[in-house]
């Protein structure tokens, strides 16, 4: 009896950890992950927002105002340290991109914002990530007449799993993404590459800009229900542990 018990308290847990394993990027209101900048001078932040509040934060413009409309279920990630605000809800496990606001700096200082639709089929991030993993989104700037001539299209590649520490704490199963972005627009074409990585049921820990800025994690705050996975886990290892000892 007691072998069976213990038989099926491993078989739970494995079935557990393959679950949560996947979730690598944690996506819930009020989650939020601070980066400092290697050379230490600036410190920026990824939160998630809800709907509501994203279009507060990127009120400039009339894009935004017309994103509330997407989905109810929308969600908003709002990234300081690429300037930009993923809108994204989650089906079967997976996340999709319904829309991206990118701000860019021009030289006169003055900032401008440009909004990017997606089609419903659009990852942001998969249910399976694993090494060698791919897939693509492409989208069009959102105007009131429709134009064919400028596509942002990005190509995601999980390139390596690695084990590395920062600040924040010392990571394991981190996989390192590759986000090689091609902006079409007629005739031109601009290449860039980035980088990002993350931790299982953590998120980003570290990510390098277009620039070549790297930025990793010093501290993060998740919601209840990431926590309360972790000390389940914690939990019924401790229940086994003591079946073993009986």
């Amino acid at each position: 009896m007691r072998l069976a018990i213990q038989t099926l308290g491993v078989v739970w847990l494995f079935t557990t950890c393959q679950t949560v394993a996947q979730d690598y990027f944690p996506i819930s209101v009020g989650n939020r992950w601070v980066f400092r900048s290697r050379d230490g001078n600036d410190e920026r932040l990824i939160k998630i927002l809800t709907a509501d509040q994203g279009l507060q934060v990127n009120s400039n413009g009339k894009g935004p105002k017309r994103l509330k409309n997407l989905d109810s279920e929308m969600v908003v990630v709002y990234d300081q340290i690429n300037f930009r605000s993923h809108f994204v809800v989650r089906r079967e496990g997976s996340w999709y991109q319904l829309a991206r606001i990118q701000y860019k700096k021009r030289k006169n200082g003055k900032v401008r914002s440009i909004t990017y639709i997606y089609p419903a089929d659009q990852f942001f991030v998969p249910k399976q990530m694993r090494v060698e993993k791919k897939w693509t989104i492409s989208g069009q700037p959102f105007r009131r007449r429709k134009v064919d001539d400028e596509v942002l299209t990005i190509n995601f590649k999980v390139v390596s799993m690695e084990n590395f520490k920062v600040k924040a704490g010392h990571f394991r199963r981190v996989l390192r993404i590759s986000e090689e972005s091609e902006h079409q627009r007629k005739d031109r074409k601009n290449t860039t590459l980035g980088y990002l990585w993350l931790a299982p049921n953590i998120g980003p820990v570290r990510l390098k800009t277009v620039n070549e800025e790297v930025f990793e994690l010093v501290r993060y705050s998740l919601t209840l229900d990431v926590k309360m996975t972790d000390q389940l886990l914690s939990l019924h290892w401790g229940s086994i542990k003591k079946l073993r000892e009986k």
